[in-house]
């Protein structure tokens, strides 16, 4: 092990067998097409645009409850019923595929660290909120698809993170209990998941957890930073 990975490793004192990877806020800076994508979407449709801050307190769930938050923001009636609905979320959706990760960036010591891992022979995966209609070409766009043993999106299953079952099928995958595996991820979705599957979880600040700091989930973990230093 080099003296980077022994300094960022060593403090876990556990080996993995496989890692699962939330994706933004943790792989990648995404918020920056994710605002882009929902102002554009809001403000043609006449709505009210939501702020930065409102926006990085938003993402995490999915498009889709992104969406609910921005109509809640704009019109007090349950989200899902507003007639408006349908049209933002595909407005978003076409929105966001158009910007084609335009103002999006890889979190610096991503790569060297699935490098290594990958080099170590443990498995990885992405498990993210995020739909397949786009985490696959921004793995590829940032040319880290090729790490990953499994990709697992927000409409992989029938449910989601929090529910550890993106989780547990993942452990299935890999044929390894969920002691295991470790989930690295930034937002207490990605630590509810975790303890709900009793899989252990590394937390890195700095990411998108709803204005909460991450430590407030107890995960098992925190790191400021996957980078390598």
């Amino acid at each position: 092990m080099s003296k980077p990975h022994r300094e960022l490793l060593e403090p876990l004192n556990f080996a993995p067998k496989a890692v699962f990877f939330d994706l933004d806020g943790t792989l990648i800076d995404s918020l920056p097409d994710i605002e882009a994508a929902i102002v554009q979407a809001a403000l043609s449709m006449g709505l009210l645009a939501p702020s930065s801050t409102k926006v990085q307190a938003w993402v995490g769930n999915g498009a889709g409850a992104l969406v609910e938050r921005v109509l809640a923001d704009n019109i007090c009636i349950p989200q899902q019923r507003d007639p408006r609905y349908a049209a933002l979320l595909e407005g978003y959706m076409q929105a966001y595929e158009a910007l084609a990760h335009a103002y999006s960036s890889l979190y610096p010591g991503v790569e060297p660290l699935l490098r290594y891992w990958q080099q170590q022979g443990v498995k990885l995966a992405v498990i993210t909120n995020k739909a397949a209609r786009f985490t696959p070409s921004i793995l590829r766009h940032f040319g880290i698809l090729h790490y990953f043993d499994e990709v697992y999106c927000g409409d992989s299953f029938v449910h989601k993170k929090p529910h550890p079952m993106p989780l547990l099928r993942a452990c299935e995958a890999f044929s390894i209990t969920p002691e295991q595996a470790l989930m690295v991820g930034d937002s207490r979705n990605d630590v509810g998941a975790a303890q709900n599957a009793n899989v252990p979880c590394l937390a890195v600040r700095g990411g998108y957890n709803h204005g909460e700091d991450i430590a407030l989930s107890k995960p098992t973990w925190i790191v400021d930073s996957l980078e390598l230093v």
